[in-house]
């Protein structure tokens, strides 16, 4: 089965299409992991800011 894109001027099969929506979202699953890695990420690194924090202000104490 052929359609015909409009604006385009060219024929792609449904073939083509399927093959491509596949792609995208293959392509978006991927983000959105990548997206999730990167929170986690985000996540641990504010808790080791906080226990540096915590650490610094421990140390400040005793300095007094």
């Amino acid at each position: 089965m052929r359609i015909r894109l409009e604006g385009e001027g060219s024929e792609k099969t449904m073939e083509t299409l399927e093959t491509q929506i596949s792609d995208l979202r293959s392509r978006l699953d991927r983000a959105a992991q990548i997206f999730v890695a990167k929170d986690n990420d985000l996540e641990r690194l504010d808790k080791e800011k906080e226990k540096l924090q915590q650490a610094h202000n421990r140390y400040k104490q005793r300095m007094r």
